[in-house]
This record gives structure tokens, sequence and C-alpha cells, in this order.
């Protein structure tokens, strides 16, 4: 019996201690289990939060996306505002070489050539230039435009030549006198024909005026434009416009004098687009 007992406390032992034995495995897989999921927790935790700084950074791509496009139109302002000074500036510069072009025209006759005397040849007597002046006149009306390069005065006293009774030169074969004789020289700067009367170029003094002629005392090689008032588009012609004065007027003309040029636009209908309005007067001494 005794045996017996023992025998059966040892089986006791023995289950109790496997009971024992399966309990601490249930809790080491509890444990494990538990592990896992606090692991896979924390990796989720992990993830949201690498989630938001990606959304934060796509935001702030976005904005500066944003900032890019808002900061373009003052760009472009800026540019455009920069680009009208530039505008100005030509239209300045364009200015300019307009009022370049208002220079007088370079004359092709000498100055020796024309202080030879074509008065002495018709009146004979004496004939002395009194005065002379090689500073140009000008008259710029844009389309056409007129110089007078170099002009003089000349005293014809005791006219001893026969001069036709007809020509409107024999006026100062009766009588003394002088002739003023004027280097014109008109440029059209069109393409068009533009007319122009050069003998309605006044001399101006006190209580008179005086106009000129494109034939008295001129040589057939310096009548300007061949006496015709036509001048064609883009050309430049020079000769001679002279004034038959009697003593009485000289002392009226040599007080104050000036010389005044007509507005192309009185002889041309329709009008020449681009000239200037009204005529041209400027000083013109013809004594000392």
């Amino acid at each position: 019996m005794i045996q017996v007992k023992k025998l059966s406390l040892v089986l006791l032992i023995l289950g109790i201690s496997l009971l024992t034995a399966c309990g601490g495995g249930n809790d080491d897989n509890a444990d494990k289990k538990e592990q896992k999921e606090t692991s896979k927790n924390t990796e989720v935790e992990k993830n949201n939060a690498k989630k938001p700084n990606s959304k934060e950074n796509t935001d702030k791509s976005t904005e500066k996306a944003q900032e890019k496009t808002e900061d373009t139109p003052e760009k472009n302002e800026a540019s455009i505002k920069n680009e009208q000074p530039n505008k100005e500036e030509t239209t300045q510069k364009a200015e300019t070489n307009t009022e370049k072009k208002a220079v007088p025209t370079a004359s092709s006759i000498s100055l020796t050539t024309f202080n030879q005397s074509t008065t002495l040849p018709i009146t004979g007597g004496n004939v002395t230039t009194v005065y002379n002046s090689t500073s140009p006149k000008m008259f710029f009306f844009g389309p056409l435009n007129i110089t007078i390069s170099k002009y003089k005065v000349e005293s014809v006293v005791g006219s001893d030549k026969q001069i036709d009774a007809y020509s409107p030169e024999s006026y100062l074969g009766r009588r003394d006198g002088y002739v003023v004789t004027l280097d014109v020289i008109i440029q059209n700067t069109t393409n068009s024909t533009i007319s122009y009367k050069a003998d309605h170029i006044s001399l101006n003094g006190k209580g008179i005026s005086k106009g000129g002629s494109l034939e008295n005392f001129i040589p057939v090689d310096k009548q300007l434009n061949h006496t015709s008032v036509v001048f064609p588009g883009m050309t430049k012609q020079e000769g001679y416009v002279t004034y038959m004065l009697n003593n009485e007027d000289y002392a009226k003309l040599k007080q104050g004098t000036t010389i005044t040029a007509n507005n192309p636009n009185d002889f041309n209908s329709p009008a020449v687009k681009g000239t200037t309005k009204g005529n041209i007067t400027v000083n013109f001494p013809i004594s000392k």
C-alpha cells in the first residue's frame, strides 16, 4: 500500500509539473503576440507620422508654384515698363534725326563763279558789289526745303548799254539802282512732284516788299529749275533769283531787311502732307 501511495504521489507531482509547463508556454505565447502587436502598432504610427510630412511637403511645393505664378505677372509688367522707355528713346532719336535734316543744302556753284557779275555784261557802266554774304538762310518746310547759300548786292551807276525796251532789265538801263542776286537751292524730299514759285520769295523793308525774278540778269545755265515751277520728286535744283531796285527802294529795304519764303501749299492743291504751317521769314541784311 505504501508503494502504491508513493507511486500516486509521484504521478501527481509529474502531472502538476506538466500543467505548470503548459501554463508557462501559453504565457510566453501571449507575451510574444503582445510584442508583435506592439511592433505593428509602432510601425503603423511611424508610417502615419511620415504621411503628414509628405502632405506638408506637397503643400509647400504648391505654395511655391503659386508664388512663382503670382510673381510672373509682376515681372512681365516690369519688363513692359522697361521696354517703354526704350520706345520713348527711339521716338526721341527719330525726332533728333528729323531736326538734323534741317540743315543748309550744299551749293554746287563756287564762290568765285558767283562773284562774277552777270549784271555788268547787260548794263555796262560802273557795277560794283556793295554787300555780300555767305551765311546760309534756311527755309525748312519738310517735304520741300529752300536754302539761300549766298547772296550779293551790286550797285549799277551810269548804265551805257542799249537794252531792249521790252526787257524788264531795261529798268536799270534808264536809271541807277541795285541788283540783289541770290544763289537758291530747292530740294524736294518726297517721291511726288511739288510746285513752287521761287520768284515769290520777297524782300521786305520799311513799308516796302519786292518780289524776285527767275530770268533778269541770269545766264541760262544759272536759271533755277529752267524757270519751271514744277520740282520733280527726290531732286535738288539750284540757280539764281534776282531783284531790281532803284535808289529809293534800296534805301527803304536796307532798314531792317527781312526775306520771306511762301509756304509750298500756297502753290499746291491738294496740300502737300507734312508741310509746316505758314510762311517763313528771316533777317536778311543787304547793307553794312
